[in-house]
C-alpha cells in the first residue's frame, strides 16, 4: 500500500514538509519557554543533560551534608556554652579562696569559717562535674574527654581502712598510677605551744603553766586546751579548763589565798583529763589582780601538741614523703582528727583519722614518759626500761604514780624537810613501798609486763618537804623546847596538847611569860598571826589551855603544863616549841610506761580502671565523597586528674598551704579550660568556614548545571516569533502551490 494515496506535487510536498518542520520547532521553542530549559530530556542533548544531572546530584548531596555540618556546629556551641558556665564556677571558687585567705588564724571562729568555705568549694567542684555531664547535644558530649579514669583499687582501700583509727581511704585527682605507702609513728606524748603557754601566763596572771601527759589509746584527742578565768580584783578566782567537750572547774577563795600567803604556801590548779592531758599551774591572786582587768573574765587557748605522725610516701614518683604531725603548729601540716590529705603530683591520698584510736596503729619503742604532776621533781631525769626476764620490752601501757609518806619524828625543823620518807609506787601490780636508799635508786618489776623492770631515780628531797610533800601518815608532834629568860625554868613547863594546827605546815609556838610575886601572864604567838593568852593566878601546878585566834591556826588549842616550882616571881622569859601539823597534801609524781608498737602500714594502689576511647569525639564530613573531614576531640573539663585537675579542698583548709594548693589548682584549671575552649573554637571556625564554602559551592554547581540546560528566553522568544512568521509564509506558499491545481479544475 502506498504511503500516500494522494499524489502531491513536488511544490506542495516541499511546502507541506516545511510547515511540519516549522511546527515542530514552534512546539520545541514553546516548551523551552515554558520550562526555561533548552534541554529537558536526554533526547534534547544527552551529553549536556547527564552532565547537568551529575552537577545537580552533587549539589543535592552537599545540601544534605550541610545539614549535618550545621548540627555539628550546634554541638560545638553547646560545648562552648558549658565551658563558659564552668569558667564562671571557677571564678566563684576563686572567690571562696580569697575569703579563706582573709580568715587565716587558729581561732575557733576562723577555723570553722575556713571549714565552711572548703565545703562550699567542694560543692562548686561537684557542680562543675554535673555541668560537664549535662553538656551533651543530640547524644554527643564534647566535655567528657576520652573517658580514661584511674582510681585506687578496692583491695588497697580495704587494707588501708583496716588500719586502726583510719577510715574512708581514697585517692582523688589521680593524674597517673602510683602507690602510696602509709606509716604511723609516735608515742602520744602531750606538750603545748610554748608561745601560747607564755601568753596564757601573761594574760591570765597564772604561773608555771604546764600541759603534759600521754594521749590515751582509747580516749586521746588533738583538741586544744582552753583556760577561762572569771573573778576580778578582790574576788574569788574561778578557772575552767576545757579540752574538746570536757570541762573542769575549780574556784579558789580569798580566804584560801590569805591563808596560803601568810604561810608561804602555793595554791595550785591540777587536773588530769581522761584523754591523758594533764594541766597544772600555780595561782597567785596578786599576780592575777595585776593583769589589766577585763570585767573579771578572760580566755586563753593553748594549742596542744601530740607526738603522733602519719606519713605517706609515693613509690612510683621520686620517693617523696609527706607527713602530718601532731607536733606541728596549726597551719603547718598539723595532724588533726577528721580527713587528712596528702597531695602528690600523681594524685592525693585521703583518709579520715579517728583521733581517739589512731595511737594504737603507731610505731614507737617502749618508752617511759617524762614525769608530770606537781611532785614530778622527785624523779630525776627520764626513767628507763631494763630489759630481761621472760621477754624483752614492755607489753602493756600503764600510768604509775609515786606518793610519799613521812613520820613526824623525821621532820627537820631547821631545813624544813623530812630527813627520810617512804615512797609508794602505785601501778598495775598494786602498791609497792620503796625504801629510801643513799643513792636514791629504785628498781621495780611489773608482773603485768612479763617481769620487765623499770629503773627509777628518786631524790630524797624531791617532794619539797613541807611545801609539796604528800605525807599523809605524819601526825602532830612537838620538838625539843627552847627556854630563854628567868621566868620559867627548864623542864618546869611541858607541851601536852595540840589540836587543830594547820595542815602541811611547821609551826614555832612562842610563849612569853611575865610574872609578879604570885601570878603570871602568858601570851602565845604561833608565828602566822595567831595569838592567845592565859593568866595564872597562882604558881601552883596547873594546865594552861590556849585557844588561838587569827591566822591559819585560828581555833586551834594548845595545852601547856605548869609545875609548882616552874615559875620564878617578878621575872620575864620565853619558851619556844616546834610543832608539825598533819600532812594531807594530795600531790604525787606521775609517769607513763608505753609498750612498744610495731606500727601498722598499708599501701593505696592506683590503677587505670577505665580505658580511654574516642566515643565522645565528633567526626564531621566536609564533602560528599567522605574524603575530607575534621575530627573534634572531646575535651575533659571535669575536675578529675585527667581533666582540669582541681582537687577537693585539702584538710578543710586548716593550713595555709592547703589554701595555696587550691588557689594554684584553680589558676592551672583556668589555663586548661582556656586551652579546651581554644580547641573547640578552632574546630568551630574550621567547620563554619566549610559550611560557608559548602553553601557557595552548591550554588556554583547549580549554576553550572543550569548553564548546560537552561534556555535563553530572549533567544527562544525571537525564535518563536521567527518560526511563527515562517509558518505563516509556508502556509501562503502552500496556498499558492494549490492554486495551480485549482486552475485545471476551472477548465471543466
Amino acid at each position: 500500500m502506498p504511503t500516500n494515496d494522494v499524489q502531491l506535487t513536488a511544490g506542495i510536498r516541499n511546502n507541506l514538509l516545511l510547515l511540519q518542520v516549522t511546527s515542530e520547532k514552534i512546539d520545541r521553542t514553546q516548551q523551552r519557554l515554558a520550562t526555561g530549559n533548552k534541554i529537558n530530556t536526554a533526547i534534547d542533548g544527552a551529553v549536556a543533560f547527564f552532565a547537568a544531572k551529575g552537577l545537580n546530584r552533587r549539589a543535592d548531596d552537599l545540601s544534605q551534608l550541610k545539614d549535618s555540618i550545621g548540627q555539628s556546629i550546634s554541638t560545638i556551641k553547646a560545648a562552648d556554652t558549658g565551658v563558659t558556665g564552668i569558667e564562671k564556677l571557677l571564678d566563684q571558687a576563686k572567690g571562696l579562696i580569697t575569703s579563706a585567705y582573709g580568715s587565716l588564724g587558729k581561732e575557733k571562729n576562723a577555723v570553722d569559717l575556713r571549714k565552711s568555705l572548703s565545703e562550699q568549694f567542694n560543692n562548686l567542684l561537684r557542680q562543675i562535674d554535673k555541668l560537664a555531664d549535662d553538656g551533651a547535644y543530640q547524644g554527643k558530649n564534647l566535655l567528657l574527654g576520652s573517658g580514661l579514669r584511674l582510681d585506687a583499687t578496692s583491695s588497697s582501700k580495704s587494707a588501708t581502712n583496716a588500719l586502726t583509727g583510719i577510715s574512708n581511704a581514697r585517692v582523688t585527682n589521680v593524674v597517673s598510677a602510683d602507690d602510696y605507702v602509709i606509716d604511723i609513728s609516735g608515742d602520744g606524748a602531750i606538750s603545748a605551744n610554748a608561745s601560747d603557754v607564755a601568753n596564757a601566763e601573761r594574760d591570765r596572771g597564772i604561773q608555771n603553766l604546764t600541759v603534759t601527759g600521754f594521749a590515751s589509746k582509747t580516749l586521746g584527742n588533738f583538741d586544744d586546751v582552753t583556760i577561762r578565768y572569771a573573778g576580778g580584783k578582790g574576788k574569788d578566782k574561778t578557772f575552767t579548763v576545757t579540752e574538746g567537750s570536757v570541762a573542769y572547774t575549780r574556784t579558789f577563795t580569798n580566804a584560801e589565798w590569805v591563808a596560803a600567803k601568810s604561810t608561804g604556801r602555793i595554791l595550785n590548779f591540777d587536773h588530769q583529763f581522761a584523754s591523758g592531758t594533764h594541766i597544772n599551774f600555780d595561782i597567785d591572786f596578786d599576780s592575777i589582780d595585776d593583769v589589766p582587768d577585763t570585767a573579771g573574765v578572760g580566755t586563753s587557748v593553748i594549742e596542744k601538741n601530740v607526738n603522733l605522725e602519719i606519713g605517706v610516701a609515693n613509690l612510683n614518683g621520686i620517693g617523696q614523703r609527706i607527713a602530718r604531725s601532731g607536733l606541728n603548729l596549726s597551719g603547718q601540716q598539723k595532724l588533726d582528727g577528721g580527713e587528712n590529705a596528702f597531695a602528690f603530683d600523681s594524685g592525693t591520698a585521703r583518709f579520715t583519722v579517728d583521733e581517739r584510736t589512731i595511737l594504737q596503729a603507731a610505731q614507737y619503742d617502749a618508752t617511759i614518759g617524762t614525769s608530770y604532776g606537781r611532785a614530778s621533781e622527785a624523779i630525776i631525769g627520764t626513767p628507763s626500761i631494763v630489759t630481761g626476764g621472760a621477754s624483752s620490752g614492755v607489753v602493756n601501757d600503764f600510768t604509775y604514780s609515786l606518793t610519799a609518806a613521812a613520820d613526824a619524828a623525821d621532820f627537820n625543823f631547821v631545813t624544813g624537810t623530812f630527813t627520810s620518807y617512804a615512797t609508794t609506787l602505785n601501778g598495775p601490780a598494786g602498791a609497792v613501798t620503796l625504801a629510801v636508799s643513799a643513792a636514791g635508786l629504785y628498781t621495780f618489776s611489773s608482773a603485768a609486763d612479763s617481769g620487765q623492770s623499770v629503773t627509777l631515780n628518786l631524790q630524797p628531797a624531791g617532794f619539797q618537804g613541807i611545801v609539796t610533800a604528800t605525807a599523809s601518815s605524819a601526825g602532830q608532834a612537838d620538838a625539843t623546847e627552847q627556854t630563854l629568860g628567868a621566868a620559867a625554868s627548864a623542864g618546869a613547863v611541858a607541851l601536852t596538847g595540840l589540836t587543830g594546827l594547820a595542815d602541811n605546815l611547821a609551826h614555832t609556838l612562842t610563849f612569853n611569860f611575865v610574872t609578879t610575886t604570885s601570878a603570871a601572864t602568858i601570851t602565845l604567838s604561833d608565828g602566822y598571826g595567831g595569838t592567845a593568852s592565859y593568866t595564872a593566878s597562882t604558881f601552883d601546878s596547873q594546865n594552861a589551855t590556849f585557844t588561838i585566834t587569827g591566822g591559819v591556826n585560828s581555833g586551834a588549842t594548845v595545852t601547856l603544863v605548869l609545875t609548882s616550882a616552874g615559875l620564878v616571881a617578878n621575872a620575864e622569859g620565853t619558851v619556844k616549841y616546834n610543832a608539825i601539823g598533819d600532812f594531807t597534801g594530795p600531790d604525787q609524781a606521775l609517769f607513763d610506761v608505753r609498750a612498744a608498737n610495731t606500727g601498722q602500714t598499708a599501701t593505696l594502689n592506683t590503677v587505670q580502671v577505665t580505658d580511654g576511647n574516642d566515643s565522645n569525639n565528633m567526626t564531621v564530613q566536609l564533602n560528599e565523597t567522605n574524603t575530607s573531614q575534621v575530627t573534634v576531640v572531646s575535651q575533659n573539663v571535669k575536675t578529675e586528674g585527667q581533666g582540669l585537675a582541681v582537687d577537693f579542698a585539702q584538710n578543710e583548709w586548716r593550713d595555709r598551704s592547703d589554701i595555696d594548693a587550691a588557689a594554684a589548682s584553680i589558676e592551672a584549671a583556668k589555663l586548661r579550660l582556656r586551652a579546651a575552649a581554644s580547641s573547640l573554637s578552632n574546630n568551630l571556625d574550621i567547620i563554619t568556614t566549610r559550611q560557608t564554602f559548602t553553601n557557595e559551592f552548591i550554588n556554583v554547581l547549580a549554576e553550572g548545571a543550569n548553564k548546560l540546560v537552561q534556555a535563553d528566553q530572549n533567544e527562544e522568544g525571537a525564535n518563536l516569533l521567527q518560526l511563527q512568521t515562517r509558518q505563516q509564509l509556508g502556509t501562503i506558499s502552500l496556498s499558492l502551490a494549490n492554486q495551480a491545481q485549482q486552475a485545471i479544475l476551472r477548465l471543466f
